[in-house]
């Protein structure tokens, strides 16, 4: 076992999620599906050691979770790609509802056929910008990871989100993209590989 899989198992257990043995047989397939797409299709770094999946991405992607409780909530996953941090979210909490949302067809129909392979429900994967998607339910939570966000973004996010839903949006190095909206800092971790934070926005600041 990977010092890397050990860690993302141990952060499992301190976030006390019920059926832990379940969940990582999900992460496992998940993990074998990326290894084998991102062969074809650029959806992680090829520069990145694949063990590095279980901290930098699956790890990482699960962060809000040790402050908020995502069940039954419906959530989008904006600019997915290979359907981080959306689909580890489904895989620790699968009673939310998942909307994985990616511009490039190739990311988009990559991650449609892992969803089907993993047999996850009440998640799907649309191709479509920001601007064109429009869904009859809103959103208690729209997560951003690894994108920088742009003010023609921020009306799009408003009428999509609940009056009192959250943006969160995952920063590894700066947040100027966002400093000037003032985000609630949420959650700030120093790993060995980095620092992460999780910044939160109401609909009422942008």
């Amino acid at each position: 076992m990977s010092n890397e899989r050990e860690e993302f198992i141990y952060f499992l257990q301190e976030l006390k999620l019920s059926d832990i043995d379940t969940i990582i047989s999900r992460f496992e397939l998940y993990y074998q599906l990326l290894i084998e797409y991102n062969q074809h299709i650029n959806l992680f770094s090829r520069a990145t050691p694949v063990s590095n999946l279980w901290t930098h991405h699956f790890l990482d992607s699960l962060l809000p979770l040790k402050v908020i409780d995502f069940s039954n909530k419906k959530l989008m996953d904006f600019g997915s790609g290979g359907g981080l941090p959306g689909i580890p979210v489904k895989l620790a909490i699968p009673s939310c509802k998942m909307v994985l949302l990616d511009s490039i067809h190739k990311r988009a129909r990559a991650t449609s056929e892992m969803i089907i392979k993993m047999e996850l429900s009440d998640c799907e994967s649309i191709c479509s910008r920001l601007e064109d998607y429009y869904s009859d339910e809103k959103f208690d939570y729209i997560l951003c990871r690894a994108v920088k966000m742009e003010r023609r973004y921020y009306r799009h996010m408003k009428r999509l989100l609940k009056p009192e839903g959250l943006m969160l949006l995952y920063k590894a190095k700066d947040y100027n993209d966002i400093a000037a909206l003032k985000p609630r800092e949420l959650i700030r971790e120093d790993f060995s590989y980095g620092k992460r934070v999780i910044y939160a926005l109401k609909p009422s600041q942008f």
